[in-house]
C-alpha cells in the first residue's frame, strides 16, 4: 500500500478585526465579573468569555485580557462572582466595559463570600472561589470553583455580532420565517396580515377594559377621554379630537361637558394662551376612577403575557416598540 505525504498547510495570516469578526458570528453570553481589593476597592469588568468547565466539582472559567488594568486585581483575588446578566441590563453591562470611573457608584449591591460585591436582577449569580489561572495567549484564564449560586426564569441578555440582542426560541423563527412566505404569496387579506393580527390583539386587549369601563358607566368615548387625560392633563378639545380619529371616536363637546357634570372632569383656561383656550383635567374623582382602569389593565395584560411566557412576552414588547418608533408614520401623540 502506497502513502502520499499531506499537503502541508500554510497557516494563514490572521488580520486581527477580521478575526475579531469571526468570533462575533458566536453567540454568547454577557458576564459581569467583580471582586474585592485587598483594601477593600471594589473592581469589575464585563465579560463575554464566561463558559463552563465541569459539574463535579462544579467549576466555570472566563478570560481577561492582560492590558485590563483590573488584572491586578483578579490576580489575587480568592474570591469572584460571575452576573449573568438579564436580557434588560445592556446599559449595565456597556457601564462596566468602560474605563476610568466608579463602576459601582449609584448601584445597590450586597456583598458575598470574600466580601465580593453582588448585583441586582442578574438572570444568574454565582460566587466562586479561585482554583486555576493559566496563561492563554494575550489573556489570562480564570477557572473558579463555584461556592453557591442563585438564577431565575428572567431570558438572558446576548451578544453577536457586536450587539446586545434577546434570544428567541428557534420554534418562534420558524414560525414568523413561514408568516412572512405565507403574506407575501398571499393576493389579498387574510389571517397572516400584519393589519389583521394588530387589530385583532388590539381588540382581545381592550375588550375586557371595555367591559370594565361599561360597569363604571363610560361608553367608548369617555373610555379614551379618561386614559388621555389620565396619560397627560391639560388636553385641548383640538388635541384630543386628534388623537381619537385614529380609534373612530370624537369627543365632542357635550361628551366632555356631560363628562364634567359627573364629577370626572374640569376644565380651566390657559393663561398664558391669547386664544383662552380651554384645557381639561381630570377631577380627583376621574383620577381614581382612572387608576382602577389601569390597575385592571395591568392584570389583564399580566395574564395575557403570563400565558405568552417571558422570553415571548418581551419579545413582543421589544418589536412592537420598533414599530411605533418607525420612521416616516405619524406618531399618535405628537
Amino acid at each position: 500500500m502506497s502513502t502520499a505525504n499531506k499537503p502541508s498547510v500554510p497557516q494563514q495570516v490572521f488580520d486581527q478585526r477580521e478575526f475579531r469578526n469571526a468570533l462575533g458570528t458566536f453567540t454568547t453570553g454577557v458576564t459581569i465579573i467583580t471582586a474585592c481589593r485587598p483594601d477593600g476597592t471594589l473592581v469589575g469588568v464585563t465579560a463575554n468569555s464566561f463558559n463552563s468547565v465541569s459539574l463535579d466539582p462544579p467549576l466555570v472559567l472566563w478570560s481577561l485580557a492582560k492590558s485590563s488594568n483590573s488584572l491586578p486585581a483578579f490576580e489575587q483575588a480568592e474570591h469572584w462572582a460571575v452576573h449573568i446578566l438579564s436580557h434588560d441590563q445592556d446599559q449595565l453591562a456597556t457601564h462596566f466595559s468602560k474605563r476610568g470611573h466608579d463602576k459601582f457608584a449609584g448601584l445597590t449591591i450586597e456583598r458575598g463570600l470574600g466580601d465580593v460585591p453582588l448585583l441586582a436582577g442578574c438572570t444568574t449569580r454565582m460566587q466562586c472561589k479561585t482554583a486555576y489561572r493559566y496563561d492563554g495567549g494575550d489573556h489570562i484564564i480564570m477557572v473558579g470553583e463555584v461556592m453557591n449560586f442563585e438564577h431565575s426564569d428572567m431570558p438572558p441578555l446576548v451578544y453577536q455580532r457586536g450587539n446586545y440582542a434577546i434570544a428567541t426560541r428557534k420554534e418562534l423563527a420558524d414560525e414568523a420565517e413561514a408568516l412572512i412566505k405565507a403574506t407575501a404569496s398571499s393576493n389579498g387579506s387574510d389571517e397572516n396580515s400584519l393589519s389583521y393580527l394588530l387589530g385583532t390583539a388590539y381588540f382581545q386587549m381592550y375588550g375586557k377594559l371595555r367591559a370594565f369601563g361599561a360597569e363604571h358607566g363610560l361608553n367608548d368615548t369617555e373610555f379614551f377621554v379618561l386614559n388621555a387625560l389620565a396619560a397627560r392633563q391639560g388636553r385641548s378639545l383640538e388635541e384630543l379630537n386628534r388623537l381619537f380619529v385614529y380609534a373612530g371616536h370624537s369627543p365632542l363637546l357635550h361628551v366632555l361637558d356631560d363628562m364634567s357634570a359627573r364629577g370626572l372632569l374640569q376644565i380651566a383656561v390657559d393663561q398664558g394662551d391669547h386664544h383662552a383656550r380651554g384645557l381639561f383635567y381630570l377631577t380627583p374623582l376621574g383620577q381614581e376612577l382612572a387608576q382602577q382602569i389601569a390597575d385592571a389593565g395591568r392584570q389583564s395584560e399580566a395574564e395575557m403575557l403570563a400565558n405568552l411566557g417571558t422570553v415571548d412576552a418581551i419579545a413582543m414588547r421589544t418589536l412592537l416598540r420598533r414599530f411605533i418608533n418607525l420612521p416616516g408614520y405619524d406618531k399618535l401623540d405628537e
